[in-house]
Parts: C-alpha cells; sequence; structure tokens
C-alpha cells in the first residue's frame, strides 16, 4: 500500500493533479492540492540535491549550472521518481547518452554512479592473496568470478584528471573496488583490463590463463591476475 501511494504521488507530479489517488489525502480537494505542492516543492529539492550528491565527478567538469539543467530535466521528464533517493540516477547516464552528451562525459558518470553501487553493495568477502592455495593445482582449480562492488571504466584523461590522477595516463583503465569497507581505485594496465573482460562470467584460474596462452606467456599472464586480485576486484567461487 506504501509503495502504490509513493507511485501516485509520483505519477501525480509527473503527469499533474489529476493522476493523485483520491484516498492519499483526506480533506478538501482545494487543500490536498496545497499539500500536494508543499510536498512536490520538498521532493523535487531533495531529488536535485541527492542528484548531485551521486555524480560529483560529472558536476565538477560540467558546472553547476548546466549539471542543475541536466538534473532538473532528467526528473521533470519522469526519470527517477520511483524508489528511493538512492536510486534516482540509476539511469542518468543512459539519459546524457540518449540526449547526446559527450562519451567520455557519459562514462564518467557511470563511475560516479559505480562509486555509489560500490558503496552500497551489500558486504561480500574479497578474495585475497592470503586466500589463494599455496598447493599449484589447486590454486589452477580456483574458481574467479567479479566482486559485486567492482568495476571498470575507461581511463579518459577527463577522469583521471577529476580523480586526481593525471599521471595514470598510460592506464588502459580505472579498477573500482571496495575493500576494508572503502572505495578505492587504481590503475589497470591493459593485460589486467582484459583479464577483468575475460571475467563477464566465472572461471577457473587456469581457464582465464588458457584465453591468453596463444598472445601471451605465463610470466605476463599471471601477474595480470594477480594484480586483479590485488587491487580487491574479485570474488572466489
Amino acid at each position: 500500500m506504501l509503495r502504490d501511494g509513493q507511485n501516485g504521488f509520483a505519477d501525480a507530479l509527473r503527469i499533474g493533479p489529476d493522476a493523485l489517488p483520491a484516498e492519499l489525502f483526506s480533506g478538501p480537494p482545494q487543500r490536498n492540492l496545497l499539500a500536494m505542492a508543499a510536498h512536490a516543492n520538498t521532493i523535487s529539492h531533495g531529488r536535485l540535491v541527492a542528484m548531485e550528491d551521486i555524480f560529483p565527478t560529472y558536476r565538477g567538469i560540467v558546472g553547476d549550472a548546466q549539471f542543475n539543467a541536466r538534473s532538473r530535466r532528467y526528473v521533470e521528464q519522469g526519470f527517477g521518481l520511483y524508489g528511493g533517493l538512492d536510486a534516482i540516477g540509476d539511469v542518468f547516464p543512459d539519459w546524457l547518452a540518449d540526449d547526446g552528451e559527450a562519451t567520455d562525459l557519459i562514462a564518467i558518470a557511470r563511475f560516479d554512479l559505480a562509486y555509489l553501487t560500490a558503496y552500497h553493495c551489500a558486504d561480500t568477502p574479497v578474495l585475497t592473496m592470503a586466500l589463494l592455495p599455496s598447493d599449484s593445482a589447486e590454486l589452477l582449480k580456483t574458481m574467479l568470478s567479479r566482486h559485486p562492488a567492482a568495476s571498470i571504466h575507461p581511463a579518459n584523461s577527463a577522469l583521471l584528471t577529476a580523480i586526481g590522477h593525471p599521471d595514470w595516463a598510460g592506464a588502459a583503465a580505472v579498477l573500482m573496488a571496495r575493500t576494508d569497507m572503502s572505495v578505492t581505485y587504481s590503475p589497470a594496465p591493459p593485460l589486467v583490463a582484459l583479464a577483468w573482460d575475460r571475467l563477464a562470467h566465472p572461471l577457473t584460474f587456469a581457464a582465464l590463463c588458457a584465453m591468453f596462452s596463444q598472445d601471451h606467456d605465463d610470466s605476463t599472464i599471471v601477474p595480470a591476475i594477480i594484480a586483479l586480485i590485488a587491487s580487491g576486484a574479485l570474488q572466489k567461487g
């Protein structure tokens, strides 16, 4: 019932008072409209502030005026009205793409959204070096998969400058992870980024190595996988 009321109110904000559920407020219609207007102002302000909090890197690059204009248009078009404030920006990067935003800036918006996702991710054990089997045969059978808080992002110059690491210019990507309850990011060389890409589905250590065997030898493959583990981007199983 609560969700129905919230969704009905969201529809009224987007469509108009006629969409307001009759049972949502009690009292004369004119007083209900005044109450709705007060709620609408509060909710609208809260959602715009939430958008600012979710996309600080993107906002810092495009500037407050441009960001506020875009986020207001995004909300007024009905996006992010349903659900909690932490989910309001879930489709904002896609909306920016449809709106013709530059590719590099869309990538930065996705980076911001991934940071929020990592921060709120449910606790899931990270695969660490200490958890790897010391026996080589067991190591090769170890199943590897992406940690749900981890993500990877193109290392474009705008992003590297925004996060304060222009010296990572040689990296193929920026790898985000959450270790010890803190969201961290590190530069990912091309082979590390490729190993992440191959782990779109869980693989054993041996299977992941085999995918690179034609173009690389163990002296480069294994360190790349170890770097991925050391960054906190993987889980076991």
